[in-house]
């Protein structure tokens, strides 16, 4: 026996889940409308996923990194020598600058400049600095 005065079953969904306990009632919406609502969701959810597990391997190859730094500074310094180790990293979820060892360095937890990355611009200025006392000397020779 068919019920044939049933209504079908629309293709496009007719709400979108927004949390675990919220979906949005999309069922006042035409169906063309109601499909391209859910294909920008849908690309949404899959950049959404993409950025997270690209996170995940950040966080895994820094807390592999970290781990691998942690057991070589002990070891060095259970082998009774001085040891300071710095490592920086800047990836999609920030940038991480760590300090170990048992030197007054490593204990004070301050990365130099050279191990923040910065430049040191002070031999450029030094050269700068004498070419123009070259170009000015030159210039009173005359």
């Amino acid at each position: 026996m068919s019920d044939e005065n049933t209504t079908p079953k629309p293709l496009v969904p007719t709400s979108v889940p927004l949390s675990p306990s919220t979906n949005l009632d999309l069922s006042w919406l035409p169906e063309a409308q109601r499909a391209a609502l859910l294909a920008d969701y849908t690309r949404g959810m899959l950049d959404l996923s993409q950025k997270a597990q690209e996170l995940h391997v950040d966080v895994g190859a820094l807390k592999s990194t970290l781990a691998t730094l942690t057991e070589t500074t002990k070891q060095v310094a259970d082998a009774g020598n001085a040891v300071t180790v710095s490592h920086t990293q800047t990836s999609a979820i920030g940038r991480t600058e760590v300090i170990m060892g048992n030197t007054d360095n490593a204990r004070s937890g301050k990365l130099s400049r050279s191990q923040t990355g910065e430049r040191d611009w002070t031999p450029i200025y030094i050269l700068v600095g004498i070419v123009a006392l070259v170009l000015i000397a030159a210039a009173f020779a005359r």
